[in-house]
């Protein structure tokens, strides 16, 4: 089997295994008794934890080997979820929520690094993509198990279903990963020189500032649905279009990223999530609710490729595990940003948290023009 299809299906693994929590998790922590403040900060937990460690993934993988990185992180993705599901007091959640995230954190760069090698510099972009469409299905399928698996069994059944799903997923990366234990280690100071790129700062900002607003539309927009009397099952649905629509954006945003200037992609990318997120306060029917999910697919659709094929024709390829850690790092900056802001404005202001799309999105976009390299740059690399 090709390695990019062995490789799409161990993405798959990966996403499904936190797709399927995330529409059930802000309502599961409501019916707990959480306000939306907390929740806000709960799940900003996740994210915090799972920077931190991105930033650290190449020493980790340097120093255990890429494979045993991998392997272990999705042994501990699935015992964080089981714990997850189990946990009900305040200190519990967070401590779980942050080693799901810790557990993310130490697989998810290793595996990028893995698909960006599975290619050449002018191809990348396609590889990406492939890699992409297959691991976005699971923003697809993710919601909708998740809503229907909720929906029959109870709010704690998908997070043991994640914990199934990502064990599936040791058997595929074992056969693909590169052990890759050097005897030098890669140096901490490798980071702070990877910083000193004003361009791949300016990238790793748009991807923070990015998801940040997804941030805000994953953790806010379940709890919008159900203040509006809908099912769970509709949350499924609307993050289902939303997957389908993004799963479909992954091999063209792959084949465009070649042709065309990225800062376009990444700026038709940002107007379409922010205003999908800005116009939640005003949808309350499911027809509208759906609708939204497609154009904010859209958007987000034209992100991850765009920025992170950006970034990997800036770094050496020595330097991969350590540039996609930073990239990843970004990412999850991001969704710790956008809950907890999100719930400092319902907690100190009369605004819903979906108005911080508008910063965001400016600020993204002010990011993304210019700074990185051309198509042109990536063919003569090859």
């Amino acid at each position: 089997m090709p390695p990019g299809i062995v490789l799409g299906a161990a993405g798959f693994c990966t996403n499904i295994s936190w797709q399927v929590v995330l529409p059930v998790l802000p309502v599961h922590l409501a019916r707990l008794g959480y306000s939306a403040a907390h929740i806000g900060i709960m799940v900003s937990a996740l994210s915090i934890s799972m920077a931190a460690v991105e930033l650290q993934a190449g020493p980790i993988a340097s120093a255990v080997g890429r494979r045993l990185a991998l392997l272990g992180g999705y042994a501990a993705n699935g015992a964080c979820l089981v714990l997850a599901g189990a946990a009900r007091s305040a200190p519990s959640v967070v401590l779980a929520l942050a080693g799901i995230g810790g557990a993310r954190g130490v697989l998810i760069p290793p595996l990028h690094a893995t698909v960006a090698e599975a290619s050449t510099a002018a191809t990348r972009g396609r590889m990406f993509g492939l890699f992409w469409f297959w691991a976005s299905a699971a923003t697809l399928a993710g919601p909708l198990l998740g809503s229907v698996v909720a929906a029959t069994y109870g709010d704690r059944a998908p997070f043991y279903a994640g914990a199934a799903l990502s064990a599936l997923a040791i058997p595929l990366i074992a056969r693909v990963a590169p052990p890759r234990r050097s005897s030098a280690r890669v140096p901490l100071r490798e980071i702070a020189d990877a910083f000193s790129l004003p361009a791949l700062v300016r990238l790793c900002a748009t991807t923070l500032l990015c998801f940040g607003m997804a941030g805000v539309w994953t953790t806010y927009l379940p709890l919008h649905i159900a203040r509006q009397g809908l099912s769970i099952v509709v949350v499924g649905w609307v993050f289902a279009v939303q997957g389908l629509v993004y799963m479909l954006m992954q091999p063209t945003t792959g084949r465009l990223i070649t042709r065309l200037r990225g800062d376009r992609l990444a700026l038709a990318g940002i107007a379409g999530m922010a205003g999908a997120v800005l116009a939640v306060p005003l949808i309350h029917t499911p027809p509208a609710l759906l609708a939204a999910g497609a154009v904010y697919g859209f958007g987000f659709g034209l992100i991850p490729v765009t920025l992170a094929t950006r970034i990997t024709w800036l770094i050496a390829p020595d330097r991969l595990t350590t540039a996609m850690g930073m990239y990843n790092s970004a990412i999850d900056f991001g969704l710790f940003l956008g809950p907890l802001l999100g719930g400092a404005v319902v907690a100190f202001s009369s605004m819903p948290p979906f108005s911080l799309a508008l910063p965001f999105g400016v600020a993204a976009s002010l990011m993304a023009l210019g700074g990185a390299p051309r198509p042109e740059t990536a063919r003569a690399q090859a």
